[in-house]
């Protein structure tokens, strides 16, 4: 009663504090405040908050509402709860400092995962999330049984939950993602057809070729090239035409109206500060008008979501589309499978069908972009990689100064070009892990007791830098993959490799994203040879960017040389 009575009077001094404060308040810094390591929480209340709230000056009232409100807040977190105290857990302050400041998961994964990781067997943990603590699978036998047993672990609902949120306005909350059961079994039958019959490797290869030719034209041309900003804008115009038939242009104006919103959301996404606290856009949105803008833009693109749905279908009506299915858009052949649906139960509305392209659209954009910059980062570095998986595609595709497109054959055809991507995405996987699950039951994971209701995460990055699991994990060796090497000598002892999650609940646009990106290292490969840049903060090793969720890497420029 007196804990509830304290919240309560803190969310009162809260609410007073930011009717005072709106249009100066500073919420990354009061956090970095906050987020100094406490004895415990009630030193913390007799320390700062009593003797302010007791003064009454209107300086300390402010500092006594934000502390208080802050403090409960992460209260929920610091404590791991009873039923979980038996799995090791990571120390929460350092976790939090990690990840709310820019430092890259690669050091929090070695100077605070990897530590309690060596006090767990089975590589599960427990870490920090948005709702709680969050169980951490890093170990193959317990990520097998996490993922292959889809049934035990359902999607968590606790995103679709908060719709208030920028996130979930983005993906909805009728996603193939987010659902479960029968639901989401209705929309991978419509998402299945089409993404067998996708494959727009044309598509790839036309805006490749876009891309390159750009290189010369901006900037300091090819010898100090962005490498992340041209490839966000190669895989965003690629998933607009590719999701949806929209140009979003980015390759010819980057600055565009349509890429200024877009790229508006998406670092919207990337505030860690409102992943840890999303009472924040909850409760008091009203309070933040940087965050409303951002909010501002989410409904401007949905509503373009919506339009472009619109005039798919009544193009469809007025005629039949001549284009060969590889290259029909997501939302083309989706729509066709939909009216291919004797079952008016089992087709989807337009609001699912808006919410699933959302997903594809996200799961599209940033995961393959970066995916492609780490992967040229690697070759930059390793020359006689670089060299070998050039001779590759020489072989495959032909030399010579024009520019060739391969096709869906030709790209199955790269074996060596296949193993760069591979132990590219163990080293730099995409996500850092794949989204919550929640166990329906007590259920015993590897050994490991896990209660009925606790949150379970597959924690990706973690696994594929495991020292106790891979060989020397920071090396990027290629000839792991290769038929007899060390991930076939895995094979049978669980999961080792999982960028695209596994199971049923895979990630649907996998074989996408891995055509994409043989079309374009093979491209490059065939017309250029690249090293980094001068000076790069990237010579010691690559540097990766702060916060949570999709890892990218930090200020990544490369130096091309033409072969011709």
């Amino acid at each position: 009663m007196i804990l509830k009575r304290i919240r309560m009077l803190h969310l009162h001094l809260f609410r007073t504090f930011l009717y005072r404060q709106q249009n100066t308040m500073d919420l990354k810094m009061l956090l970095n405040d906050v987020n100094k390591p406490l004895q415990t929480l009630t030193s913390f209340y007799t320390t700062y908050v009593l003797p302010y709230v007791k003064r009454r000056s209107p300086q300390t009232f402010i500092a006594a509402a934000i502390a208080a409100f802050f403090s409960y807040q992460v209260y929920s977190f610091v404590r791991v709860p009873k039923s979980l105290r038996h799995i090791p857990a990571v120390p929460f302050w350092a976790y939090m400092r990690s990840a709310l400041s820019e430092e890259g998961i690669d050091l929090r994964t070695r100077n605070v995962i990897l530590p309690v990781l060596k006090n767990s067997p089975n590589g599960i943990y427990l870490r920090p999330n948005r709702f709680g603590w969050c169980v951490s699978v890093a170990g193959p036998s317990a990520m097998k049984t996490l993922l292959l047993r889809k049934d035990d672990f359902e999607k968590h609902q606790g995103i679709v939950l908060q719709p208030e949120s920028l996130f979930s306005k983005f993906i909805g909350t009728q996603n193939i993602v987010a659902l479960n059961g029968s639901v989401w079994k209705k929309h991978r039958m419509i998402a299945n057809p089409a993404f067998h019959r996708s494959m727009p490797v044309k598509l790839f290869g036309r805006l490749c070729e876009k891309m390159m030719t750009q290189f010369e034209k901006e900037g300091d041309g090819i010898n100090n090239v962005n490498v992340p900003m041209f490839l966000q804008r190669f895989t965003l115009d690629v998933i607009g035409l590719a999701a949806f038939g929209y140009d979003f242009e980015a390759l010819d104006d980057p600055n565009n109206a349509k890429v200024g919103t877009y790229n508006a959301i998406m670092d919207g996404f990337r505030n860690p500060v409102f992943f840890f606290f999303p009472i924040l856009e909850k409760r008091f949105l009203w309070a933040l008008p940087k965050r409303r803008a951002v909010h501002k833009k989410m409904d401007d693109m949905n509503q373009i979501f919506y339009s472009i749905i619109e005039n798919k279908r009544q193009t469809l009506a007025n005629m039949k589309e001549s284009a060969e299915d590889a290259e029909k858009d997501l939302l083309t052949l989706m729509l066709e499978a939909n009216a291919d649906s004797k079952d008016a139960g089992d087709r989807l509305s337009d609001s699912e069908l808006r919410d699933d392209l959302a997903i594809f659209f996200l799961a599209g954009h940033d995961t393959t972009s970066n995916a492609l910059s780490f992967a040229l980062y690697h070759l930059a570095v390793n020359p006689k990689i670089q060299e070998k998986a050039r001779k590759e595609v020489i072989e495959v595709l032909g030399d010579g100064d024009d520019i060739v497109y391969p096709n869906a054959s030709q790209c199955s055809d790269m074996k060596y070009i296949y193993m760069v991507m591979k132990e590219t995405l163990r080293l730099e996987p995409p996500a850092q892990n794949t989204t919550l699950r929640l166990n329906k039951e007590d259920f015993e994971l590897a050994g490991t007791f896990i209660p009925k209701g606790s949150s379970v995460s597959a924690d990706i990055y973690v696994m594929h830098h495991n020292p106790s699991i891979w060989k020397d994990p920071e090396a990027f060796i290629p000839e792991r993959f290769a038929p007899g090497g060390e991930s076939e000598s895995k094979a049978g002892n669980g999961l080792f490799w999982v960028p695209f999650g596994n199971g049923a609940r895979q990630c649907i646009g996998m074989n996408f994203s891995l055509a994409e990106q043989k079309v374009l290292l093979s491209m490059m490969l065939r017309k250029f040879t690249w090293t980094l840049a001068d000076n790069s903060i990237n010579k010691d090793g690559i540097v990766l960017g702060g916060g949570t969720g999709i890892i990218s890497p930090k200020d990544l420029h490369l130096k091309f040389s033409k072969r011709f």
